[in-house]
């Protein structure tokens, strides 16, 4: 009998990273991000949204207004995380912004997998910044 077909790790964890996007309220831009150890072990996960327990009729939902409410599905993996995150892998559904990027390499996350989502909120300049830092830091980007 033929073993079915696995998934590689990427594939599995991209997809959980989009299942963790449906969480979010935003009705236009859904991002979801698994943070995965280096045993391939969930440590965190996160979708961008409004502060937590912030009353629904409080928070804005058309843009530009949300702008100011929410929180991108990045820094909520980092910000539930509780342990740390040294060598871990970020798997999310789009290219970080810079400033997520940033706080991927800053808290020592070692491998960016991203899906192909598009973001309107990464420059050009943005993008080749971020590929600098990553190079100088030995960060795998896929």
């Amino acid at each position: 009998m033929q073993q079915p077909t696995r998934p590689s790790w990427d594939e599995y964890f991209l997809t959980l990273a989009e299942q963790v996007s449906r969480r979010s309220p935003d009705p236009d831009t859904k991002h979801g991000c698994v943070l995965v150890d280096q045993d391939k072990r969930v440590i965190s996960t996160g979708y961008n949204g409004p502060v937590s327990g912030l009353p629904n009729e409080m928070v804005p939902l058309t843009r530009p207004e949300k702008y100011n409410w929410f929180i991108h599905a990045e820094d909520n993996a980092v910000a539930f995380a509780r342990c740390d995150l040294r060598g871990a892998t970020a798997y999310v559904t789009g290219r970080p912004c810079a400033a997520c990027f940033r706080r991927l390499l800053q808290v020592g996350v070692k491998r960016i997998v991203y899906a192909s989502r598009q973001s309107a909120c990464i420059t050009p300049e943005e993008i080749e910044a971020c590929r600098r830092m990553a190079e100088a830091l030995k960060i795998e980007i896929v």
